[in-house]
């Protein structure tokens, strides 16, 4: 009976990951990189709290997004080894456990202070936005807007997780964010070239699929003019600058000159190496300040 019990738990574990796998290369590496590098002083048992608190959002947004009317179609192509489409859980459990992530996130949230509470709520008005009240399915732009607004939250929540005390954020914390909330606005769109079957499935008219070819030539400007702007802006070293911006330009002709699903999930991956680098910048600025 033990035995049973232990494989039990194993499977609704593993469950719970499958709701977050999805997310969880697009948002806890980098992010959780952001919080270290943004943070003016942390620990590596602090990190390890950045890394529960931001794996506890994925769990709520896997859940908001995946219990939608829509998901299932969408997910059976997409993503079939998710929980839904795969039958490892029903749809009546999985929407009562997204409901009860809310409280439990404010709650986790409450013990590192009033800011990071705030921002946790911040989190689940911003799902309910994208999820329930059909941002997700809106025009790209608002889509676009949606996801900087819940990177940007997820950042400041990890950073302030990240730092000794919520007072010792300070004012490159929060340049850092609004940085990447502009980035996130203007390039989030290349996760959604890869997807554009399922997102017509769905309904989605994202921004790869208003604009097929336009957008990529979009995106690969809009990672050159970054990797200028923020190199500017911490300051960074001509060598620096230059690694920054070749990994952009690689990123971009990827984008635009390979267009079919599996060279954008490539591209994709190197844009995500791209967003890393962009976010230990801030760590390098406070490092070059000190030297």
């Amino acid at each position: 009976m033990a035995t049973s019990g232990s494989r039990s738990l194993l499977f609704h574990l593993y469950t719970l990951f499958l709701f977050t796998k999805s997310d969880m290369k697009t948002l806890i590496p980098p992010v959780t990189l952001f919080a270290a590098a943004t943070a003016p002083a942390y620990t590596y048992l602090r990190l390890l709290h950045t890394v529960l608190w931001l794996w506890v959002h994925t769990l709520q947004l896997g859940l908001a997004n995946q219990t939608l009317p829509y998901a299932l179609a969408e997910d059976l192509v997409n993503h079939p080894d998710r929980p839904l489409p795969a039958g490892r859980i029903t749809i009546r459990q999985a929407r009562t456990l997204r409901w009860m992530m809310i409280p439990l996130c404010l709650l986790l949230s409450a013990a590192y202070g009033q800011r990071t509470l705030l921002t946790s709520f911040g989190v689940s008005l911003f799902m309910l936005a994208y999820n329930e009240y059909g941002g997700a399915r809106s025009h790209w732009l608002v889509r676009n807007a949606l996801n900087a607004i819940g990177y940007a939250l997820a950042e400041a929540g990890a950073t302030l997780v990240a730092c000794q005390s919520e007072s010792d954020a300070d004012s490159t914390v929060w340049i850092a964010v609004a940085l990447s909330a502009g980035i996130i606005l203007t390039t989030i769109h290349t996760q959604d070239y890869k997807d554009v079957l399922g997102d017509a499935i769905a309904g989605r008219v994202t921004l790869p699929i208003a604009y097929p070819t336009l957008s990529r030539v979009f995106t690969a400007f809009s990672l050159i003019a970054w990797s200028w702007g923020i190199s500017r802006t911490w300051r960074l070293d001509s060598v620096a600058a230059a690694v920054l911006g070749v990994l952009a330009l690689v990123v971009g002709i990827g984008f635009v000159a390979r267009r079919d699903s599996r060279a954008d999930k490539v591209s994709f991956y190197w844009y995500n190496v791209w967003l890393s680098a962009a976010y230990v910048l801030p760590g390098y600025y406070r490092m070059r300040l000190l030297s």
